[in-house]
């Protein structure tokens, strides 16, 4: 770098045609790392090539050449004097099962996608491996290449001056050991309680070290924690499905990170029925949504950070308007904090285990393992669950999950619910390929429909097997597993009947009659299992935001059908019932929520589309152009058009045609429809 002040050098440092000429980087192509290509020959410049191979001969010959090998492919296995280290080897649960992969970039830097190979009979992927060498890693190298430089009188040349401003008025040593400190690779990075520690005073987002959670504010003692731990687990983790109960006790969470004991802590207060925890609710969910931003800019790279952010996030309360919930803001950043980390890599995930617990049994560190693990898969879970809910565009593609996900729960360690979240990331995948497909298919009835009955049977192929109870202990988590394969289901059926609309005005096609009816079907289930599985009538308290608008979407199929005309009068009758009972159903919890909590808009929206199906069933009866009359009133053209290649927006499937300038949702004249303001829902 050139002296301040000094004009810097035009002089190209190195040409790629050196580079893959170095032994050094060849392991890139070897390793298939990088698509090397023969650039063309820099013209003009003659010397770079003679600097590069000089600055490239000394890292060659270096005795440190292991150091700088692995800084080069951002790694930390190479440690013996071999031509080239193993890396450390992962547990042989780990290099036989679902997370096999390469290792990608260390810990303290990784931000590409990881790329996980299949195992033995399951479908391969694409490559998604790093096409850039970083610059970043190759300073290290060079770095790393001499720690003990000749100084040839350098430091005795830095004026007095330059050396007293930066505080160093006896270095001669041109290699700073902040060198080393800066470009140094990390695995373990600082807990929230170590940065609160060494926070400065000038700090922008300052967090006060006696409020940072509800025990050391005094809010709350032992006997609160662990009853807002068991609410927690007992209800609302089961339909989740992230933390592992064996393993975030109150005490391994509390020492691991007050950011996530925070959460759990104000997640379980909000549906507690004692009146001293509806008082308290609001201070808790203030301090939690707190650290979580303070986490966040303070960059706390854990991963009990990231388990904060998606739990908080499902049962966050309510915006005054869902354009203005910046859920997607903070899933961004535990999506890419989970790279960061490097969760996303097998021999990463090893690593992180043996820093945290090197000296633990087996079995413990076993479960570190499926709590990374999961994680990961998760990040994944709630970044599509998001996005179709809410019509956000996914931010982790579904190829970056290992190829042998769906079986992952059969590992060592993992819990009962860990079944149903390898379901959930196996319906999301089989949902986002079959999306894809759908761009390489005619856009004719027939092409549509063939592809949507190809992809609705592999769909329904894999709930039939995957939901279907074993034991009594497993019945909890296959209702939530088949409640979030039926919403793909809507969400599939939504996506063709856009299709065909756009090539059948009239709706009145065989190919959409037919999946209207699967779409019916489906719906009926959903709701079904709402109103009579004893699981979700045990778990009502804990349904997430999520849950609510798949509740409602499930309404408005049924709505549509009804519309369109596409249902007998007995097939109508039968799904009317469902939608009116759901919100007298979800009434009944209704009072144990909290005045913030989105249940109760969306209790109210549950009974406005009830009052809609009504007026539809009276208005129309013993009309023979019901479905006609109703498709001309209804809006199709405005709706499919929000929709995108990727996902639907769920929220706008809610409100167009229903809830537009004509018919608002605070103005239903019904009886039956008097409730609160949203404005009665916020806190002041």
């Amino acid at each position: 770098m050139p002296a301040r002040g000094q004009p810097a050098s035009t002089a190209v440092p190195c040409d790629r045609n050196a580079i893959v000429e170095f032994p050094v980087l060849a392991v890139f192509h070897k390793r298939g790392r990088v698509d090397i290509r023969t650039p063309p020959t820099v013209a003009g410049n003659k010397e770079a090539p003679k600097t590069a191979e000089k600055l490239l001969a000394r890292i060659k010959e270096s005795a440190v050449r292991d150091e700088v090998i692995a800084g080069l492919l951002g790694s930390q296995w190479a440690r013996s004097q071999a031509p080239l280290s193993p890396r450390v080897p992962s547990p042989p649960l780990l290099e036989s099962n679902s997370f096999n992969g390469t290792h990608g970039i260390s810990a303290s830097t990784a931000t590409a996608s990881v790329v996980f190979e299949p195992s033995p009979g399951q479908h391969s992927r694409p490559d998604l491996k790093d096409s850039l060498v970083s610059p970043l890693h190759i300073l290290a190298a060079a770095v790393a290449a001499d720690p003990d430089p000749t100084c040839h009188g350098l430091g005795s040349r830095l004026s007095t001056t330059y050396r007293s401003k930066i505080g160093r008025k006896d270095m001669v040593d041109p290699k700073d050991e902040r060198l080393a400190s800066y470009f140094a690779p990390q695995t373990l990075h600082k807990r929230d309680w170590q940065v609160l520690a060494t926070q400065s005073i000038d700090m922008p987002l300052k967090l006060e070290p006696t409020t940072c959670d509800p025990i050391t504010a005094n809010l709350i003692d032992l006997d609160d924690v662990a009853y807002y731990f068991k609410l927690f687990y007992d209800v609302r983790n089961p339909l989740v499905g992230l933390l592992d109960p064996g393993l975030h006790t109150p005490e391994f969470v509390y020492e691991a990170s007050f950011t996530l004991f925070s959460v759990v802590c104000a997640l379980g207060c909000a549906i507690s029925s004692r009146p001293r925890d509806r008082v308290l609710y609001p201070a808790l969910i203030n301090i939690a949504e707190g650290t979580m931003k303070w986490s966040i800019a303070t960059s706390v790279k854990t991963v009990e950070t990231i388990q904060a952010i998606i739990n908080l996030q499902y049962w966050a309360p309510i915006r005054a308007r869902q354009s203005d919930d910046p859920y997607w803001l903070y899933l961004s950043h535990a999506t890419q904090l989970a790279r960061e980390i490097g969760i996303n890599s097998p021999s990463t995930v090893a690593e992180l285990v043996n820093a945290v617990s090197p000296n633990g049994s087996p079995e413990f560190r076993e479960q570190l393992s499926r709590n990374f693990e999961r994680t990961w898969l998760y990040t994944f879970i709630a970044d599509k669950s998001f996005g179709l809910s809410t019509g956000r565009s996914p931010g982790v593609h579904w190829r970056e999950l290992p190829a042998a996900a769906p079986e992952w729960w059969r590992k060592p360690m993992t819990t009962n619910l860990d079944q149903m979240v390898s379901g959930i990331a196996l319906a999301r995948e089989l949902l986002l390929e079959a999306l894809e497909q759908r761009n390489r298919i005619d856009r004719t009835a027939p092409a549509i429909l063939h592809w949507h009955t190809h992809a609705f049977e592999a769909l329904e192929s894999s709930r039939s097997s995957r939901c279907t109870p074993s034991d009594p202990l497993s019945a909890t988590f296959h209702s939530v597993l088949a409640f979030y394969m039926d919403h793909n289901l809507l969400v599939l059926n939504a996506q063709a009947l856009r299709d065909l609309s756009a090539i059948d005005d009239s709706v009145r096609s065989a190919e959409f009659s037919t999946i209207t009816h699967r779409t019916v079907a489906v719906a009926n289930r959903v709701l079904d299992l709402v109103l009579l599985d004893k699981t979700f009538r045990e778990m009502a308290l804990g349904f997430h935001n999520n849950q609510f608008i798949m509740i409602c979407h499930a309404s408005t199929e049924i709505i549509h059908a009804v519309r369109r005309g596409c249902l007998t009068s007995t097939e109508a009758a039968e799904a009317a019932a469902r939608v009116r009972a759901i919100p007298l159903h979800l009434e009944k919890t209704a009072r144990n929520f909290h005045a913030c909590s989105v249940s109760h808009l969306y209790i109210f929206l549950s009974r406005f589309f009830a009052c809609q199906l009504d007026k539809l069933l009276e208005g129309d009866a013993g009309e023979n152009e019901l479905g006609r009359s109703a498709d001309q009133d209804f809006p199709f053209a405005e709706w499919w058009g929000l929709g995108d290649n990727v996902s639907l927006d769920t929220a706008a499937w809610l409100d167009m045609g229903f809830l537009g300038s004509q018919q608002p949702l605070s103005g239903v004249d019904d009886a039956h429809a008097t409730g609160p303001r949203l404005d009665d829902f916020m806190i002041n």
